[in-house]
């Protein structure tokens, strides 16, 4: 075997035990501003001291035209992260997304940010159930937890490529997390349903 193929093979080794990319894999922010978040090691952060009513309102603040690409992605995987654990809220900022998508539109104008945006959360949410539903938790805290990704039949990667077309820069490395994820993920789906 030649060293090229190799690390591609480990490399892809590392990405399926990594988890879903858009959860799993933090995004360095520095100081930018984004949702409460604890630095600890592996993907959940949150803060449980963080009031969650307010969480449509802090990302709908937070998701300006100038925050950048790499903060809004991490922006909203918190908020997926967020929204996972308690009732109504997945559904909440995802009206509230896709309402910014129909204010630009009867507006006549095509914002790239807002197809984006609805588009990124709706994969996140999708993603953070797949962790669920996959009893990465203790029963205890899966019980706990109201998973909504799956539930809301949200399809966003078409929005994250309509943003791309419409002229969204540095969108790739977003879009290609997406497709990654669900091409293993029916893989993976397909191995099973063949035991």
């Amino acid at each position: 075997m030649t060293k090229r193929i190799l690390t591609a093979i480990l490399g892809l080794a590392v990405a399926a035990l990594a988890g879903p990319p858009l959860i799993c894999e933090r995004i360095e922010i520095a100081t930018a501003q984004s949702l409460p978040w604890r630095n600890v090691n592996g993907w959940d952060g949150s803060d449980k001291s963080y009031d969650v009513s307010k969480l449509t309102p802090d990302v709908m603040a937070l998701l300006t035209q100038a925050m950048p690409l790499t903060v809004r992605m991490e922006t909203l995987r918190r908020a997926a992260i967020y929204a996972a654990r308690h009732e109504n809220l997945a559904e909440q900022l995802s009206a509230r997304l896709l309402a910014r998508i129909a204010d630009a539109t009867a507006a006549g104008k095509q914002d790239p940010l807002a197809w984006f945006d609805a588009g990124y959360y709706a994969e996140a949410l999708r993603q953070v159930t797949f962790i669920y539903r996959h009893d990465m938790l203790s029963p205890a805290e899966r019980t706990e937890w109201k998973l909504r990704g799956d539930k809301l039949g949200l399809d966003g990667r078409p929005w994250v490529e309509k943003a791309i077309a419409l002229g969204g820069r540095g969108m790739e490395p977003a879009i290609a997390k997406i497709n990654g994820y669900r091409d293993a993920d029916l893989k993976h789906r397909k191995q099973v349903a063949a035991k």
